[in-house]
Order: structure tokens, then C-alpha cells, then sequence
């Protein structure tokens, strides 16, 4: 176990044993804030109507219109039913979960796509009941623009906590606080390993495995302004945290040498944290694909000439990004699909945050006497294979009925 597992741990086990008291130790000692216990939550009904720059206002409405409209559009079937015979009824149902809390990062700008990337889905596939933890800051008001962003997403209640205690509140609950089904949305590592330890707990549904962020950007021979955009899209993913990685892939040695050139001149006079870009030489499309397969990035980046033609090919990424308007910050904010994705290589088996996210498949099976005898033969024959006597038993005793509806054990 690692100083990250231990840590976790701790403070999941401490929120379980000792509830408030222990929120507001943690949040003391990471966040240096002191709280009341009444003042971990707060209603986003009872937060006045913030005062927001008029540009600020339309980017948050016409996002949430983006993200709203493309989650209604995409949302599954709730119900589908199949009568394969008279007699037999059945059907999967997707059912909305009742409370679902949120996690948005408080760091030094509010993360506002965050919540709107989470809460928005979510509110689209039915959820009723939505929290939101967001670490404390003093003073402890709200910016504006997360209260506006708040009530336009129709988030509940905002818990004033962050990190894994944060996520340990929502899962297990506290006084006047009921736990969560799930919990969704991205963070640092302690966050990440909080979810995921949850989640092998069965204490609580997560939404993905989150780690760092990446970009893999795949181009052939580059115009002027394509090599603009790659270098932009490399250093947008780089510039997260110091833990993320970009990857330019391509057959070009003239396209690598000159987007090299731009990303140095970018950041000649840049004095933030940027993680790792790193530079694969490829023999061509088919080799680009392989490597873009094994590496599953959260973004996958298609520009330049072959950029429709390799789009059907790409199977394993979270999210893919088609032509030279198309880079990972529109999806990052403005175009609809929500932008929590699988990292790691999980976008082998995974996808990213949806509607289907906060719904649970059950499955429905009614029956009546017409059902033919098939069914119940056939079950009955199987469980006998099986070794399952009372299985074999309970089909016996329904065909036994059907033959005869006076039928006595």
C-alpha cells in the first residue's frame, strides 16, 4: 500500500467511525479552514441570484444548452420489451439513481465545465436528488459564477468539502446528509483513489477510473494553420498538471519537426507547470493507428488530410476529435459530450461520462399460463445437469401447474 492508499484509507475510515467530527478535522487540516458543522452544507435555493458578466453568463447558458441538448439526444431507451411468445414478457429497464453526488475541483479558478459536464447528464437521465462537494475557501462565499452554474444545473445541495474527505461525506453520509448511489466527476489522485476505493468497498457506484489526462494527436503533412492547432492541442493538454502526457504521432518528419518548433515557441515565455509531450515517429497511418490502439488516450486527435478517412478506424479512445477545429478544448467546454472521460488506456473497455451513467439496467421477466412448455422444459433439463435440485424442482412444479390447475404438492 502507498503513502496515496494509506492516506486514503485513514480519512475514509475516519469519516465512517466518527461522521462530522471528522470532516471538519480533515478539512481543517488540508484545507485550513475551521467550519461549523452547520455550515458543511449549504442550499443552492437558499443562494441569492449572483450579479455575472454578461459574457460569462451567455458562455455558461449556451454551454449548458450544448451539453443539455446533446445528453436528450443521446439518451437511451428507458424501456425495451420483447414478447418472444404469447405468454412471456420481458424487458430491460433503465432506472434513473435517486441521489448522485458530484465532485468539482476548487482550485485557484472555479472549474465551472466540471459541474456542467456532471450534473447536466445527470439531471437529463433523471436524477432527482444531486450534491456537489467543492472544497472551502475563505471567505467562505460561493463565487458568483459557481452559484450561477449551480442553480443552472439544478444541483440541491453543495457540500463545503474537498478531497477524499470530501468523497468520503457523500458516500457514507453524516447527520442531515444521506449517502449517495454514486459519485461522479474528476480530482487529484487522493480523489481518484477515494472513488475507486469506495467503489471496491460496494459502498458506492463511480463513474471512471480517473488518472492523469492525455492527448494523443496523429497528422500526416500539415498546412500552416494545422500545425498552429496541433501544437495548441498538445500544450492545452499539458498544461493540466505536471502528471499529463501528450503524444504527437506521425509519418511526417517535417510535420514533427515544425510543430516541435511552435510548442517551443509557445512556451518560451510560459512559467506554468506543463507535463510530458513526447514526439513517435511513424512509418505510416497503419503503424499510427497501432499505437493509437495501445495507448487508449483519453483524447485521441485526428488532423490533416486523412483525418475522415482514419476517424472509422479509431476504436479505442475516449473521446475523438475530428479535423483542425475539432481539438480537445471545444469538447472541453461548448460542443455537448461530457468531457469526464476514461484515462489510463481504459478506453480500451470504458467509456466516457453519460446519461447511461446514472441509470442502473434491470432486467424484467412475467410469464402466464400460456408460456409454452419448452421454456420451462429446458430450464428444468439444465439445472438437472447442473446438479441443482431445487432449481430442477421449482420448473417441475410449474409445468405440473400448467398441466393441471388443481394441481397439489
Amino acid at each position: 500500500m502507498n503513502f496515496v492508499q494509506e492516506t486514503v484509507k485513514q480519512i475514509l475510515d475516519g469519516v465512517e467511525r466518527e461522521g462530522v467530527a471528522k470532516i471538519l478535522s480533515y478539512t481543517r487540516q488540508f484545507d485550513g479552514v475551521e467550519l461549523d458543522p452547520g455550515q458543511i452544507l449549504v442550499s443552492v435555493d437558499s443562494l441569492p441570484v449572483p450579479a455575472v458578466p454578461p459574457a460569462a453568463k451567455e458562455a455558461v447558458d449556451f454551454a449548458c444548452e450544448q451539453i443539455r441538448m446533446f445528453h436528450q439526444a443521446t439518451k437511451p431507451e428507458t424501456v425495451i420489451s420483447v414478447d418472444p411468445v404469447p405468454g412471456l414478457h420481458l424487458e430491460e429497464r433503465l432506472i434513473p439513481l435517486q441521489r448522485v453526488g458530484l465532485y468539482v475541483p476548487n482550485g485557484q479558478y472555479p472549474l465551472i465545465s466540471s459541474l456542467l459536464m456532471t450534473a447536466i447528464p445527470a439531471t437529463v437521465a433523471g436524477v432527482e436528488n444531486l450534491s456537489v462537494a467543492i472544497a472551502p475557501k475563505m471567505p467562505l462565499d460561493l463565487d458568483p459564477l459557481w452559484i450561477y452554474a449551480l442553480k443552472a444545473t439544478n444541483v440541491k445541495t453543495v457540500l463545503r468539502v474537498g478531497g477524499a474527505q470530501g468523497v468520503a461525506a457523500m458516500a457514507y453520509g453524516f447527520e442531515g446528509f444521506d449517502p449517495v448511489e454514486l459519485i461522479a466527476g474528476p480530482g487529484n489522485q487522493f480523489v481518484a483513489e477515494a472513488k475507486n476505493e469506495l467503489f471496491r468497498r460496494g459502498i458506492v457506484g463511480i463513474d471512471v477510473i480517473a488518472g492523469p489526462s492525455e492527448v494523443l494527436v496523429i497528422a500526416g503533412d500539415l498546412t500552416s494553420p494545422e500545425i498552429e492547432t496541433a501544437a495548441l492541442d498538445l500544450l492545452a493538454q499539458a498544461e493540466h498538471a505536471a502528471d499529463t502526457h501528450a503524444y504527437f504521432v506521425s509519418w511526417s518528419q517535417k510535420s514533427v519537426s515544425m510543430v516541435q518548433n511552435r510548442v517551443q515557441q509557445w512556451v518560451k515565455d510560459y512559467d506554468g507547470i506543463l507535463g510530458q509531450i513526447d514526439w513517435i515517429f511513424v512509418s505510416g497511418p497503419e503503424e499510427a493507428l497501432k499505437v493509437a490502439h495501445r495507448i487508449a488516450p483519453e483524447h485521441l486527435s485526428l488532423t490533416g488530410p486523412e483525418a475522415e478517412e482514419l476517424a472509422p478506424r479509431i476504436k479505442s479512445a475516449g473521446a475523438l476529435f475530428v479535423g483542425r477545429l475539432a481539438g480537445q478544448a471545444l469538447g472541453d467546454y461548448a460542443a455537448g459530450p461530457s468531457h469526464v472521460l476514461p484515462t489510463g488506456g481504459t478506453g480500451r473497455f470504458s467509456g466516457g461520462l453519460a446519461t447511461r451513467t446514472f441509470m442502473r439496467r434491470m432486467s424484467v421477466i412475467a410469464a402466464d399460463d400460456r408460456l409454452p412448455d419448452e421454456y420451462l422444459n429446458a430450464g428444468k433439463v439444465l439445472a438437472s445437469l447442473e446438479g441443482l435440485k431445487f432449481h430442477e424442482q421449482s420448473l417441475k412444479t410449474r409445468l405440473q401447474q400448467k398441466s393441471s390447475p388443481r394441481y397439489q404438492p
